[in-house]
């Protein structure tokens, strides 16, 4: 198993670890950040403060982010670590916007003007539009809405800490026959569908932007949400019923594989095997211990992902 786990130090010196024993990794699509946890061999490690890590497998840099906890606990003579870790993408999530219009904004300057947020790139696109940032919402929220906006998607995380709105300009391709799967399969999620969104008018009356969602209503889920006028689509009111079904569908329904390895698949990058033709890759899972690297790869089938 090829895992290196490096903790850095408040003056941007680094460590890295003993042996990696075991590790879960966690990239998908609608969580604006990967997550990682690390048991690790702890004899070396020197004591100090640690306010960062960045995890390696097999040669591909897959996280670096802030380090959420790290406990060393010695027994028996020999010291273990744990460390859990969020990619430094999770503070667009702690960070609010001040509330009100913004006219004329665009990836480029919403996420280089407001924040500095260290370690963080953004895809370049000066495309512009408005959004309409309610209190208390966060500078993610700022980001899904200028995303779907620009280009009907939601926004996702690439490399370590790099905000996509778009795909990728050369996304790697990746085949897997049959033989190279331990397994696959399919999933259905139904605990986020809505089977009816029902919007406000200017005034406040109802009964002019409704929605109806089929999925639902085909399996007999009723679950109705009314709101008020969503300024953020003035321009065309009933998105607003349309942008929280699609966030309602999001990851409804799924088709994966897992194999042994890991080749440095990414969101964005595409996929084929059993069943599946060019897809695009929606999460990547990888675990590791005494019985090797193992990765599941899923690809969503909803509105976001086409």
């Amino acid at each position: 198993m090829i895992a290196i786990l490096r903790l850095y130090r408040p003056d941007g010196t680094f460590f890295n670890t003993g042996e990696v024993y075991e590790f879960s990794f966690v990239k998908e699509a609608y969580t604006p950040y990967s997550y990682f946890t690390v048991t690790f061999d702890a004899d070396d490690c020197p004591e100090g403060e640690y306010t960062g890590a960045r995890f390696n497998v097999n040669y591909h840099n897959i996280s670096s982010g802030i380090i959420d906890t790290l406990k060393i606990v010695t027994e028996g003579g020999k010291k273990i670590g744990r460390v859990s870790s969020r990619s430094y993408t999770s503070l667009l999530l702690e960070n609010q916007l001040p509330p009100g219009m913004y006219s004329r904004l665009s990836i480029n300057s919403l996420v280089d003007n407001y924040f500095s947020i260290p370690n963080i790139a953004h895809e370049s696109n000066s495309e512009e539009s408005y959004i309409f940032v309610k209190k208390g919402s966060s500078m993610w929220d700022g980001v899904v809405n200028l995303s779907y906006k620009l280009t009907g998607r939601y926004p996702y995380i690439r490399s370590e800490n790099m905000i996509m709105i778009s795909d990728p300009a050369e996304p790697l391709s990746f085949t897997f026959a049959d033989e190279d799967i331990i397994n696959v399969g399919s999933e259905m999620d139904t605990r986020r569908l809505v089977s009816s969104f029902h919007m406000a008018d200017i005034e406040g009356n109802y009964g002019t932007y409704d929605l109806t969602n089929p999925d639902a209503a085909t399996r007999n889920i009723v679950r109705n949400r009314y709101f008020e006028l969503d300024r953020r689509f003035l321009y065309d009111p009933l998105q607003g019923c349309q942008f929280r079904d699609s966030i309602a569908k999001r990851e409804f329904k799924r088709k994966f594989f897992l194999y042994s390895g890991y080749e440095g698949e990414d969101l964005g990058d595409r996929v084929t095997f059993s069943g599946i033709e060019n897809g695009r890759i929606s999460a990547v899972r990888i675990t590791g211990g005494r019985s090797g690297i193992f990765t599941e790869i899923s690809v969503y089938s909803d509105s976001f992902n086409p």
